[in-house]
């Protein structure tokens, strides 16, 4: 799954993308309608809506619901966010899955209590869907968070794709600080979870996960979490980095397991705690 988003100010035009054939809208050679549509609206928040003659959705009615906010905060020029949602050729999630991707995405990207609209689009090679939402809120106060995207966006694209099932796109990479500080790229992740789950169902515990991952010339490293190093491409992954069900505790779990791991670090924090609730060591 890759992430797209861009920003803008006109509300009616970024409708007519997501709703209309692509050619038409943008070129406007004739009047359009129902005739003409490719984007299904599966998803609609803090709108109305209305349908013209031919049953189409009437866009200029929903684009002056985007302008009435804008109204409230003339500082804010481009007030929409366009994002877009790809997925790999030959994988089509329900719609319920793409709501579930467009709202967390609101949520984490801080509108999601705003104006929204989801458009599903299933006419190329790969589906795709589109989240038009409004930056403002009903206050007029800017609410979505645009800082550092990209990468975010990377980040964000990896986790639903763990979280929910679906093929893992390296197209983005996984954060900023890996991107700029430890050049981590997807494929190294992916090859390294790959690998652990390959190995997963024949082993039974954390010791004997890692003399398998050994042989295949990795070094695991067991504290307060697991993290794993490839000394050939001098790239170390943490295992919340590959996904949340490959942290230490959720390997654990998944081996069937309870692993301890005492650090002597460690034990003056075990004693601190214990005195709390009136234990003795």
């Amino acid at each position: 799954m890759i992430g797209k988003a861009g920003l803008g100010n006109y509300a009616k035009g970024i409708l007519e993308y997501c709703y209309y054939e692509k050619e038409l809208s943008e070129k406007r050679e004739k009047s359009l309608s129902i005739d003409d549509v490719r984007g299904e609206l599966i998803y609609v928040q803090h709108l109305g809506i209305k349908f013209l003659a031919d049953r189409s959705l009437d866009l200029k009615y929903m684009a002056s619901q985007f302008l009435d906010n804008m109204d409230k905060n003339r500082m804010l020029t481009k007030f929409m966010r366009h994002q877009s949602f790809s997925f790999p050729p030959g994988e089509k999630p329900a719609n319920d899955k793409i709501i579930n991707i467009a709202t967390e995405f609101a949520r984490e990207f801080g509108f999601e209590q705003n104006q929204m609209l989801v458009f599903k689009h299933t006419d190329t090679t790969h589906d795709h869907f589109h989240i038009v939402a409004n930056r403002l809120d009903y206050n007029g106060k800017n609410t979505a968070d645009h800082f550092n995207n990209y990468a975010r966006t990377g980040k964000f694209c990896r986790r639903m794709e763990l979280e929910l099932g679906f093929t893992i796109t390296p197209g983005m990479r996984l954060t900023s600080e890996n991107r700029l500080e430890k050049g981590l790229s997807d494929k190294v992740v992916i090859q390294l979870k790959n690998i652990i789950d390959q190995l997963l169902p024949s082993i039974s515990s954390l010791a004997e996960l890692e003399n398998a991952l050994k042989e295949k010339g990795y070094k695991t490293y067991i504290g307060r979490g697991i993290a794993f190093f490839n000394p050939k491409n001098r790239m170390k992954v943490k295992g919340s980095e590959i996904g949340r069900e490959y942290s230490l505790a959720n390997l654990e779990r998944r081996l069937g397991k309870e692993i301890v791991v005492e650090k002597i670090l460690e034990l003056p924090i075990k004693r601190k705690q214990e005195k709390q609730i009136g234990l003795r060591i």
